[in-house]
């Protein structure tokens, strides 16, 4: 008879704000507690989110609290600490005193990034930080990626190797849509989706641009594009965009100057039934980011389960999720020409389009459902071995959806 599995602390952001980071990190608690695993959770995000990027004076006093509890959490014999880990200096800062505290009481420590910078974090410290990132790294008894690419990101440390996995992202969502794959309508609008913060290096700058070469293409009222998200800034990465208010004045002033009220509209922050009505209602989904943070978008996952086509970039792990030509569009970031030649081709091309719809489907359900990607990351939680998810040939596939 094997022996029960530890204890778990689960540490990481539950929603809101909704983002793909705080849905997962709910989804891997509601499963835990499912299961009736003893286990405890320690909330980062307290409900409320700091500019992109960017340490606050409120958001270092909230660390105090959080420790509180999680010091708490770790009392009472030995345990798991799942620790989703961040990519910033002050976001190392707190994980180094998890880490530390976890392992001074005998506890696993098994660390999660959900995104795909840290060998940037890592390469702009200065050399005292760097030997103690290390050393923090290697106190963790393994450390989750989000994708084969992403193993390099440790490349600073060949000891860190034998300690990373890969597990995936999954779909959120308790219930999986019941969707079909999607058709060009003969006539109205074709719908293109951007869903996720509009951050300049998310590309929305160029999907807006996309839009007005599409409009002049095909016509007034042929495509129609909606943007959901917070406009927000990340001065990592920035080039035009100096704050939130004045990325939403050039979002308005450019809509106004080429006279795209009729193709383009802008929602806001949605979630729920909201959001599932706009991922029901697309065609086109689209992300063409270099957004610095970025590591495998939950918001693509979220697109392909309903059947979307992805039009995005080779960046991180994103071709994990996206097959160019297959279920889906990798175009260059910042080429809004590629783009809209990407979604009109398709346009142009009702058969690949739909073969690309049915492939995305095939992709999501094969390797990125809530259950594959629990069944995936929990054996590492639960300190037991993990088995590879098969990956679909490419004759299960349909054909290439465009040159």
């Amino acid at each position: 008879m094997s022996a029960a599995p530890r204890p778990l602390v689960l540490v990481g952001p539950l929603p809101p704000p909704f983002a793909g980071q705080s849905v997962s990190f709910q989804m891997l608690a509601e499963a835990v507690a499912e299961r009736g695993i003893p286990h405890a959770v320690v909330n980062l995000a307290n409900g409320a989110g700091s500019p992109v990027g960017q340490a606050s004076p409120r958001r270092a006093a909230e660390y105090a609290p959080i420790l509180a509890r999680y010091a708490r959490a770790l009392a009472g014999g030995r345990k798991t600490v799942y620790l989703t880990i961040a990519q910033s200096r002050h976001g190392f800062l707190r994980d180094a005193v998890m880490i530390g505290m976890a392992r001074a009481l005998g506890h696993r420590v098994v660390a999660h990034l959900k995104g795909g910078n840290y060998d940037g974090f890592y390469a702009a410290q200065p050399p005292a930080l760097q030997r103690a990132i290390r050393a923090t790294l290697r106190r963790c008894d393994r450390i989750l990626v989000l994708g084969e690419r992403l193993r390099a990101m440790y490349a600073f440390d060949p000891a860190l190797a034998e300690r990373i996995r890969v597990v995936p992202n999954g779909l959120p969502t308790r219930d999986e849509p019941a969707a079909a794959p999607r058709e060009i309508p003969a006539a109205g609008p074709v719908r293109i989706l951007y869903l996720s913060n509009l951050i300049e290096s998310k590309g929305w700058l160029d999907v807006l641009e996309a839009v007005r070469l599409l409009r002049d293409r095909f016509g007034e009222g042929r495509v129609r594009c909606d943007f959901y998200g917070e406009f927000l800034a990340n001065p990592a990465d920035d080039v035009r965009v100096t704050g939130p208010e004045q990325a939403r004045r050039m979002f308005d002033e450019f809509v106004a100057a080429h006279r795209l009220e009729a193709s383009v509209g802008y929602h806001g922050a949605v979630s729920g039934a909201v959001k599932r009505r706009a991922l029901e209602g697309a065609h086109f989904f689209v992300l063409p980011t270099r957004y610095n943070n970025e590591g495998q978008p939950v918001s693509i996952i979220e697109a392909m389960a309903h059947g979307s086509v992805v039009i995005s970039t080779d960046y991180r792990a994103i071709p994990d999720l996206v097959d160019d030509g297959v279920t889906g569009r990798l175009v260059p970031y910042g080429d809004p020409a590629a783009l809209a030649e990407a979604v009109g081709a398709l346009i142009g091309d009702p058969a690949r389009f739909a073969a690309a719809s049915a492939a995305a489907l095939e992709r999501f359900r094969g390797r990125f459902t809530r259950r594959a990607h629990l069944d995936t990351i929990l054996p590492h939680l639960l300190g037991e071995p993990a088995a590879p998810l098969s990956t679909p040939s490419p004759s299960s596939e349909a054909g290439r959806c465009a040159a």
